[in-house]
């Protein structure tokens, strides 16, 4: 895949979509913001749902090695003192 977006197929850029929806899924787990990954995987093309499973297990995974929410909020407060 090379680093133009737009050259992608339309099938190709679903894929992108649904893999960012399933990062930004992740992303606010992570952050303890409210988010329904059932609400989102029904959002997702049918055919791509498992593809956005797996993609979120994988986020998930990832960000067991990040900071959380609290990791930014003593960073804020360093900040501003």
């Amino acid at each position: 895949m090379g680093h133009n977006l737009a050259e992608l197929s339309k099938e190709e850029m679903d894929k992108v979509n649904v893999d960012l929806a399933a990062s930004a899924v992740a992303y606010k787990e992570r952050l303890n913001k409210q988010v329904l990954d059932v609400q989102v995987e029904q959002e997702q093309p049918e055919h791509l749902r498992e593809y956005f499973r797996e993609r979120l297990a994988h986020y998930r995974k990832l960000s067991e090695t990040l900071p959380g929410a609290g990791y930014y909020a003593t960073l804020d407060s360093k900040a501003q003192q």
